[in-house]
């Protein structure tokens, strides 16, 4: 396939260039004679179904008219002008006189070329007819209006000059309406189609050479069926609706309606076009010598009908067929996301745990089946992470995640379990010396240099492993005892693996210490929180902050929340936490408010963790903070994770609670965690955050710019504004603009600030 596809460039790109080495003028002259022969060949075949002087069933040469401007452009209009010429001179030898036939040309040539013009310039359709909207517009102005216009002033004109009596004026003009649009309705969406397979034809409108959008295949065996099947069955309706002698009035053509609109709804605007093509032909061959004037009209309308039908069915087959394409590819996109990292494309904790689950559960069910978990930790990332920036961090993260899946085995499990921690599930062990063959192949690759731009980087590893030896019956005991072997690793010098025993408790007691120190931080005020500007990019301007927690540990300095929070979670500290940074950021931004008078008013948003969420007593909890602060509910945005609105079932109910105090409520980090779109919209969510990793990556992963893409698309169809947090460069803030994405943070606005420096940024009033 892709051999042939490049065979098909090639081919495109040579004949672009043949093209494009023509001289303007001489191209000119060449498509012009091109185009007059066809349209002189389609004009004689169009004289072959002539059931009265100059009117025929159809009339398929005023199609190549409307091909010819879209296509190639409303310059070749006064190539119209010669079409009565070749009619007259060359296929039929007529002996109208020289006035009329010019008024038909100036008719004819205006009428088509203010269509094309219309639909080019006025409505902006695609002449590939790729979109429901493009369609309907070429129905109703090339099909529909354009050849009624054409055709009453056509026979104002013959009426005129005696050619035609005045008595038949309403007559002959639907006849050479019909006709016209019939003609243009079968074989113009079938050529625009066609075109579509030969790009190169589009060169006018190409500075590069245009990519093969499409191969002309023959079907596969498996089609031929019911390429046949169809095949028949328009024949069948065919012959049902037209060869019988029904009458004048044609009682049983509906029967073709069957098969076209089958066809259209089964495949789609592409086989619908080829469709209306063939029952056109097949209709016009079968009844040429069956029907005279007098039942000519509704043969004519009643193709006509049958035609537009036909497109119009196939247009929107095909529109729902792309949006169907759209939503499943999302919902792949998002729940891919669910369970893998979006920066290493691993698994993520999620699905690790899956894995490992089902390990645990086996390894109950039979004896000899052994496996090990390897919890893996970079040392010193913080420190190149905060030396060489977060893109260059992101690079080493990927790097590292190539290198650890080339030390396993394919059916080996991954997973990037958060920051520079990665897990590995080893399974079907024969001794417990194939784990350690692993623990050391990963540490001599990872002692190898890290090329990033040009920078080498050295880094090493600590890793802990738990073996299944144990007896473990929960899948959560055999990660937690990695853990700790893994920080038995690190206290023991870095760069080292340690297996789990039962005597590091050690490492416990040392945990202990922490738990305790966390539950007097409060008491001792040890917290405090930096604030992280979010701004508007459409103004450029700071419309609020994001407050951040940090711990200023009596021993250990400044702590960022990765450093303690899974710990406040599990000793539930959290709850008392999230309320004293909400407290405390409801009254620093109203404090700002008041000493600075800003206008609008600054927003503040606060994290709110899942064991917070789930307390009954929520809501009342924050109402009475926005009093005692006297904050304005709609100044402060909630964020909240995907997964914590998806994994509780009250969820709906205190999201309403809380959108009932005037509370703005965001999705945190989404596009990581798992939100179903079925359910999404029943939330009453304000905003959507793009997560860091995708934003800062948007130019070095073509998926994470859809992922963004998507994100900020979906977030004007649910009404939502859209954030994208991690913004680091201009080129990235340039992007996001041009996607017309809400608000933006990032260390290219400015990393966390402490509240006076936040209150001195406030006062400078920085626009981006």
């Amino acid at each position: 396939m892709s051999r042939s596809n490049d065979s098909d460039s090639h081919i495109s790109r040579m004949l672009f260039r043949w093209q494009r080495r023509i001289p303007p003028k001489l191209r000119y002259v060449l498509l012009v004679t091109i185009y007059l022969i066809v349209w002189g060949i389609l004009d004689k075949v169009s004289l072959a179904f002539e059931t009265t002087p100059e009117i025929q069933i159809w009339y398929p040469p005023s199609a190549l008219d409307f091909v010819l401007l879209l296509v190639f452009g409303l310059r070749y209009a006064p190539a119209l002008l010669l079409n009565t010429l070749v009619h007259e001179y060359v296929v039929t030898h007529g002996d109208l006189d020289f006035i009329t036939l010019l008024i038909f040309d100036l008719v004819t040539t205006i009428g088509y070329a203010g269509a094309s013009a219309l639909l080019l310039l006025k409505l902006h359709i695609n002449p590939r007819l790729r979109q429901l909207r493009d369609v309907v517009c070429f129905n109703v102005v090339a099909v529909l209006i354009a050849p009624l216009l054409v055709a009453w002033l056509q026979v104002l004109n013959f009426a005129s000059s005696g050619i035609i009596p005045r008595s038949k004026l309403v007559t002959y003009t639907l006849h050479y309406w019909a006709g016209d649009a019939t003609g243009i309705a079968m074989l113009a969406p079938f050529l625009l189609i066609s075109l579509r397979k030969l790009p190169w034809v589009w060169s006018h409108t190409e500075l590069q050479p245009p990519v093969t959008e499409g191969k002309l295949r023959l079907p596969t065996w498996r089609e031929v069926p019911e390429l046949l099947g169809e095949g028949v069955a328009l024949a069948a309706g065919i012959l049902t609706g037209y060869a019988a002698p029904r009458g004048n009035n044609l009682d049983y053509t509906y029967f073709v309606f069957l098969p076209v609109i089958w066809s259209g709804l089964r495949h789609g605007f592409e086989r619908a076009a080829a469709t209306v093509l063939l029952m056109n032909v097949g209709v016009a061959l079968l009844v040429v010598a069956k029907f005279g004037s007098s039942n000519l009209l509704i043969l004519q309308f009643g193709l006509m009908a049958i035609s537009l039908m036909g497109l119009l069915v196939g247009a929107i087959a095909t529109d729902r067929m792309h949006t169907e394409k759209a939503l499943r590819d999302s919902n792949k996109q998002l729940t891919y996301n669910a369970f893998h990292d979006g920066l290493t494309g691993l698994a993520n904790r999620s699905l690790f745990m899956q894995h490992l689950e089902r390990a645990v559960e086996y390894g109950k069910r039979e004896r000899n089946f052994r496996f090990a978990v390897l919890f893996v930790d970079l040392d010193r990332f913080k420190l190149i992470n905060d030396s060489l920036g977060h893109a260059l961090g992101d690079q080493l993260l990927i790097s590292i995640a190539g290198k650890l899946q080339a030390c396993l085995r394919p059916t080996d499990i991954i997973a990037r379990f958060g920051g520079d921690e990665f897990t590995i599930l080893l399974e079907n062990l024969s001794h417990i010396s194939d784990t350690i063959r692993v623990a050391e192949r990963i540490h001599a690759e990872l002692s190898l240099p890290f090329n990033l731009s040009g920078q080498e980087v050295f880094i090493t590893a600590s890793i802990g492993i738990a073996l299944s030896a144990l007896g473990y019956s929960q899948p959560e005991d055999l990660v937690r005892d990695a853990d700790i072997a893994m920080y038995r690793a690190k206290t023991g010098g870095n760069d080292r693996y340690e297996i789990f025993n039962t005597s590091m408790r050690d490492r416990a007691v040392l945990r202990l210490q922490l738990e305790t120190d966390l539950r007097l931080a409060i008491e001792r005020q040890e917290f405090l929180i930096h604030y992280q500007p979010v701004v508007s990019l459409s103004s450029g301007i700071i419309i609020g902050f994001e407050s951040l927690l940090r711990w200023q540990h009596p021993e250990r300095g400044l702590l960022f929340p990765a450093e303690f929070i899974l710990i406040a979670q599990e000793v539930g500290l959290m709850s008392l936490i999230d309320e004293w940074v909400m407290r405390q950021a409801c009254h620093q931004i109203q404090q700002w408010q008041e000493q600075i008078k800003r206008f609008p008013p600054l927003s503040i948003s606060v994290n709110v963790c899942n064991k917070h969420f789930i307390q009954p007593n929520l809501v009342a909890q924050i109402s009475q903070i926005l009093q005692q602060t006297s904050l304005d509910a709609s100044r402060l945005k909630l964020e909240i994770t995907e997964n914590v609105i998806m994994e509780n079932h009250r969820a709906t109910a205190t999201l309403s609670q809380l959108k009932a105090l005037g509370i703005r409520l965001v999705i945190d980090d989404f596009g990581t965690g798992y939100s179903s779109l079925s359910r999404l919209h029943r939330f009453p969510i304000d905003e959507l955050k793009i997560d860091r990793s995708f934003v800062s990556n948007i130019n070095a992963n073509e998926k994470n710019l859809e992922i963004t893409e998507i994100i900020v698309m979906l977030g004007k169809k649910l009404g939502m504004d859209v954030t994208a947090e991690g913004i680091e460069t201009k080129e990235q803030l340039a992007q996001l603009k041009e996607m017309k994405c809400t608000y933006g943070q990032g260390y290219f606005f400015s990393q966390p600030l402490s509240s006076e420096a936040a209150q001195a940024l406030i006062v400078a009033n920085p626009q981006w």
